[in-house]
């Protein structure tokens, strides 16, 4: 459809801004970024920020097509080293935000759209270079998106997650170097991947191909967890 409308949180990331300008190039006319600096300021972890700029985006668009939530930060702190303070931070951003993206975008969200979430591979494997606050917040995020898609689906909304592996942006380039060259080291493919084939996915998932895919969450790590 020529009038296809797209929200994506956290468009100024690595991921983020490469799907932004995956679904330009596939000629969605009207794709809305939020983030921490615009182009609407958002942040997920505050409820009155979230409100504030789900009303501010409402009217570019009479009705969303396609919602994704890329928003996130990342922890490596074990357990005997994490405060409660840091644990609290790293749910409410990466699971607590996504669901307040989502319950905003309900009632604007068209019948027969889709929703992409951000997981991680953390939420299968309990991490790796990150911690286990960050694993239990992904952990979370794709609970949540199969909770979603039973909910959703009678209005054929279908909701999906992706999980990254090592993805080359700043998020993995915080962890250690020995950290980063151990994962590529136990990723079958010896790279990290792209933003860009995030990007892919997430306009697969957009696509009238995927139309039959709900509550899943496709891997993306270059095959180092097979299952």
């Amino acid at each position: 459809m020529t009038d296809r409308a797209a929200c994506v949180v956290g468009a100024q990331g690595g991921m983020g801004r490469a799907i932004v300008e995956r679904l330009t190039r596939d000629g969605w006319p009207t794709i809305i970024g939020m983030d921490l600096g615009g182009p609407i300021a958002i942040d997920v972890a505050d409820e009155q920020s979230v409100s504030a700029a789900f009303a501010a985006a409402r009217p570019r668009a009479a009705r969303l097509d396609l919602l994704v939530v890329a928003a996130g930060i990342v922890d490596q702190s074990p357990t005997a080293a994490l405060s409660t303070a840091r644990w609290n931070q790293v749910l409410v951003v990466n699971l607590t935000g996504t669901f307040l993206c989502c319950r905003a975008a309900l009632d604007w969200l068209a019948d027969g759209g889709r929703v992409v979430l951000i997981s991680s591979l953390s939420a299968r494997t309990g991490g790796g270079v990150t911690g286990v606050a960050y694993s239990v917040s992904k952990g979370g995020v794709e609970t949540l998106a199969k909770a979603l898609a039973r909910e959703l689906a009678p209005r054929r909304i279908t909701v999906n997650c992706i999980a990254p592996g090592a993805i080359d942006t700043a998020m993995f380039a915080s962890n250690t170097p020995q950290g980063q060259a151990a994962m590529i080291a136990a990723t079958p493919l010896k790279r990290t991947g792209t933003p860009e084939e995030i990007a892919g996915i997430v306009a697969f998932l957009a696509s009238d191909d995927a139309g039959f895919i709900t509550g899943a969450t496709i891997a993306a790590n270059g095959g180092l967890r097979m299952d």
